[in-house]
C-alpha cells in the first residue's frame, strides 16, 4: 500500500513537471510621439485703409450718398486691396 501511494505520488510529481509550460511572450507596443516640423506660411499684413470722402445729398426730400471721381477710385482700390488680403488668408487655411 506504501508503495503503490508512493509510485502515485511520484507519477504525479514527475508528470506535473513534465508538462510544465513555457511562459508566453507578451509583446507590448510602445508609441513615442515624433515632432515633424512643417513650414510656416508667412501670414500677409492687412492692407493699409486710405481715407475718402462721402457726400451727403438731399434731393425731393430723400437723402443720397455721393462720391467724386476720385473718392470713387480710393475706395475701389481699398475694396480691392481688402478683397485680395482676405483671399490669400483663405488660400493659407486650407
Amino acid at each position: 500500500m506504501k508503495k503503490t501511494l508512493f509510485l502515485i505520488l511520484s507519477a504525479i510529481l514527475v508528470s506535473s513537471c513534465a508538462n510544465k509550460q513555457e511562459p508566453k511572450i507578451v509583446y507590448k507596443y510602445i508609441e513615442k510621439p515624433v515632432y515633424i516640423e512643417c513650414e510656416k506660411p508667412t501670414i500677409p499684413e492687412k492692407p493699409e485703409f486710405i481715407p475718402y470722402q462721402i457726400f451727403r445729398a438731399e434731393f425731393e426730400n430723400k437723402y443720397y450718398y455721393c462720391v467724386d471721381v476720385e473718392n470713387a477710385k480710393v475706395i475701389s482700390e481699398n475694396w480691392l486691396k481688402y478683397k485680395s488680403w482676405c483671399e490669400s488668408l483663405e488660400k493659407i487655411s486650407k
